[in-house]
């Protein structure tokens, strides 16, 4: 009997576990995207060691620096959060972009807005308008394909741009400001602006509000009926609509979530990295790199959070690095990124290893 309990409470550690497959091939996916990394340096710059070094420390070498990467941790970790919750319910809904910039123009409304009754407050005001104005502009792809059977990926890559253009419209004409030839709105008042909790890191409320998220998001995905049904319905929605599941309906509630993390998302990038709203340039990539950290992340909350935190670090590396050796490009981390995507979201990469062990287990040698 004990040595029952001892066997159910073994970890299996093997690479037939999924989770620990997952894991290596992570860990051998970065590796490989580090080592062409180095061959690239070794092609363009003079110091091929000391750069890969300066990529992996640099962060580390200045606290400015590593609060550079939380900060920047953020934002993105939240449009990923988004784009786990709809592709973990099988959607393709790719509007994250565009819900992203509408939603800065309602944060921008509430942040020129005086609120000094409410000073304490008026950015946790700014981060609810944008949850709203999100929750709600995210839903249309889903209800679109319920009504007229609109491609969700087609109607939401279309909405980018119609997003794109009202916040521009929106500025231009009722929120532009006087002081700059720029098209942006005006200043934001200084009450709607985050403070820090710890100036060292330059730490704000936002990476409490991304952590909280981060595990509310986990828990409705693998410890509620509603997550039950959105992995479900990601697994297989034939099934899932014949066991009672009504997609419609889940999948506005799934977008509501989602819509409502990129309008957090927003406002932590607003109120934390700009002091006025540029429709075309202050979120600008936040939504659409949203999508590949979902990949990366496999669709996990942790996962996602862990992905955004570690493509922001080599970032700053690389700038780092820029900085002291201008011969090496900025966008060699874009090199790293793709391969650890490629690499990852490939059926085939390690497919074979994984399966001779399935099989030499499976005939006990």
């Amino acid at each position: 009997m004990t040595s029952k309990v001892e066997n159910k409470k073994k970890i299996n550690l093997s690479i037939t576990n999924p989770k620990v497959f997952d894991a290596i091939k992570l860990v051998i996916a970065v590796l490989i995207a580090l080592a062409i990394t180095f061959v690239l340096l070794l092609l363009i710059s003079n110091d091929a060691v000391y750069g890969i070094k300066t990529i992996l420390t640099g962060p580390l070498q200045k606290s400015r620096y590593f609060g550079e990467v939380l900060t920047r941790t953020i934002p993105y970790a939240f449009a990923g959060l988004g784009c786990a919750l709809i592709f973990k319910s099988g959607a393709f809904n790719l509007g994250a972009e565009g819900i992203f910039t509408i939603c800065g123009v309602a944060i921008a409304a509430v942040a020129t807005t005086d609120l000094s009754s409410m000073a304490g407050l008026h950015p946790y005001l700014c981060v609810l308008a944008g949850m709203v104005v999100g929750a709600i502009l995210a839903t249309i792809p889903a209800i679109l394909r319920a009504i007229l059977g609109v491609n969700e990926m087609v109607s939401s890559l279309m909405l980018n741009s119609v997003y794109s253009c009202v916040s521009l419209y929106i500025i231009r004409n009722f929120m532009l400001t006087d002081t700059t030839s720029t098209i942006g709105s005006k200043d934001y008042l200084e009450s709607a602006i985050f403070g820090y909790i710890y100036e060292p890191l330059k730490i704000t409320p936002c990476l409490i509000i991304l952590l909280a998220c981060m595990v509310i998001v986990y828990l409705i995905m693998y410890k509620t009926k509603l997550g039950y049904q959105i992995r479900l319905s990601g697994t297989n929605a034939q099934f899932a609509e014949y066991s009672g599941i009504n997609s419609v309906k889940l999948s506005i509630k799934t977008s509501m979530l989602a819509g409502a993390l990129f309008g957090i998302g927003s406002a932590c990038q607003l109120l934390t990295q700009t002091t006025f709203f540029q429709p075309d340039k202050s979120v600008a990539g936040i939504g659409f790199s949203g999508n590949l950290l979902a990949m990366l992340g496999k669709n996990n909350p942790i996962g996602v959070v862990i992905s955004s935190f570690f493509i922001q670090y080599l970032e700053k590396g690389t700038n780092v690095l820029y900085f002291k050796d201008q011969s090496v490009p900025s966008e060699i981390v874009a090199i790293v990124e793709g391969v650890v995507i490629l690499l990852i979201s490939s059926q085939y990469f390690l497919r074979r290893f994984r399966e001779k062990k399935l099989l030499k287990d499976g005939l006990g040698k």
